[in-house]
């Protein structure tokens, strides 16, 4: 799909963004990790067109997640209109032509295309001198994942590499590795193991910080941007009587099952073991998701009513509710159909996400929006709230911190509250305080001012203890 140009737009270029431009040009190949909101984007568009205008390349080739492929389009249109841009999409025949053809100054490509194109991606790279651009780079940071081999193989073709993420480090340093390794030629920081030996403490977080920071450019909203104040509040939500029992149930059954294992039995049963932990958050979450006749009504959906009543009904407030289950969006949906609500979740076709997303902007009558952070946690703005509820969580601090900054961020004038409904006794109550070890994690790694234990480490008598405390071992 070629983009068609539009008029351009004034374009006042920060300090922070001015420093990101530099950075990109000067070292050729580094990681832009600029956290949500102060223009990742914008920084490598704008550093690609003097790029180009000096001769230093014809081409820059953007591989990112798929939501994002048509908020690049827009952006730029929006700084660089004189840049063309096209979209490698539809049918495998139509994609691998236009690989064979392109000519565009901007050429856009999700990770799951790049991936499956290989040989196409190869040619692009090689018919031009081109910039690679790998957009939410912490998309390969597993280095055995097909999308990261893919990327390994594009980078030697580019003397201009260029990586974009506010969350590099979503789990554990070792997120880092991969990353890293496709920004730098040869093998910066030695063999993954030997990485992981010596970086895996997390006390040793600011020797690692030390050792990548001469590919890491790494800024915060709090040094570069004067914006209001943001709160995060946990609502502990009681659970009635027959949803606990549900997940007393499931809980008792999952420890029984576990309490009887060698360490052995239980490191290859921990992948089980993470899809029933998710089983147990969507009892504390939606007993529909599991039991689709269940006629009771959820202890959080009740919690919501109040929440939506007084929010939007009474302060007409607009409001985003952030949900990870489809068929709970769904539910929430028909339950405040009232309102008129609008959402962005897998269900809403790509080329109907950016409308959504404006109407709940600039139209007055649209206060209630129902997301799932995977599909609209990333590439959208959505100052016009200044409230949002997490009817959900998961262990990916990724989801959660890209989807705070849709309403934190350059635009936004008013202080931000973001309420985070956890079901009391639960597993949710882990989920949440992983994500706040993530993040603490993330922040010593690049320098913001750690890391959560991975199941398969636990022993099985931690994993039962976890389970029954609802709080994480020591790190």
């Amino acid at each position: 799909m070629k983009a068609a140009a539009m008029a351009p737009e004034p374009v006042s270029i920060m300090a922070h963004q001015e420093e990101g431009i530099a950075f990109l040009l000067g070292h050729k190949a580094g990681l832009l990790a600029f956290e949500q909101g102060l223009g990742k984007t914008l920084v490598a568009i704008k550093a690609f067109a003097r790029l180009r205008a000096a001769g230093g390349a014809e081409a820059m080739v953007v591989i990112c997640p798929n939501s994002l492929k048509r908020n690049w389009v827009r952006e730029a249109a929006r700084f660089e209109p004189g840049l063309t841009t096209e979209i490698m999409e539809g049918p495998a025949k139509v994609r691998r032509r236009a690989l064979a053809l392109s000519r565009a100054d901007i050429v856009i490509v999700s990770y799951e295309t790049a991936r499956t194109e290989t040989a196409g991606m190869l040619a692009l790279l090689a018919r031009r001198p081109t910039v690679l651009v790998l957009d939410e780079s912490h998309a390969v940071k597993n280095r055995s994942s097909l999308t990261s081999i893919a990327a390994q193989h594009f980078a030697p073709r580019c003397t201009y590499r260029w990586l974009l993420s506010g969350t590099p480090v979503t789990n554990t340093a070792a997120d880092l590795y991969t990353q890293v390794g496709i920004i730098a030629a040869g093998s910066p920081l030695g063999t993954f193991e030997s990485f992981v030996s010596s970086f895996s403490d997390p006390r040793r977080a600011e020797a690692l910080r030390e050792r990548v920071a001469p590919f890491v450019l790494r800024r915060t909203k709090a040094e570069c941007l004067d914006l209001p104040d943001k709160t995060v509040s946990d609502i502990l939500v009681e659970l009635p009587a027959w949803q606990q029992s549900l997940y007393d149930s499931m809980r008792d059954e999952l420890v029984c099952e576990v309490e009887s294992m060698t360490g052995e039995q239980f490191r290859a049963f921990a992948p089980t073991a993470l899809a029933r932990l998710l089983r147990l958050s969507q009892l504390a979450s939606n007993p529909g998701l599991l039991l689709p006749t269940e006629p009771r009504v959820p202890a959080k959906f009740q919690e919501l009513d109040h929440l939506v009543d007084e929010i939007v009904r009474g302060s007409g407030e607009k409001l985003i509710v952030w949900s990870h289950y489809v068929r709970t969006i769904e539910a929430l949906l028909a339950r405040y159909a009232d309102l008129g609500p609008v959402a962005l979740y897998g269900g809403t076709p790509a080329e109907g996400r950016q409308p959504v997303a404006e109407a709940f902007q600039t139209d007055p009558s649209v206060k209630l929006m129902v997301a799932n952070p995977a599909a609209a946690g990333m590439g959208f703005t959505l100052t016009a709230a200044r409230y949002a509820v997490y009817e959900t969580l998961s262990w990916r601090y990724d989801f959660f911190a890209q989807s705070q900054d849709r309403i934190h961020r350059i635009g936004q004038a008013r202080p931000v509250t973001y309420l985070r409904l956890i079901a009391a006794d639960t597993v949710e109550e882990l989920i949440a305080a992983a994500l706040e070890r993530k993040a603490e994690l993330a922040r010593a790694l690049l320098g913001d001012p750690a890391g959560a234990a991975a199941v398969s480490r636990l022993t099985p008598a931690e994993f039962c203890a976890m389970l029954v405390s609802n709080k994480l071992p020591q790190a």
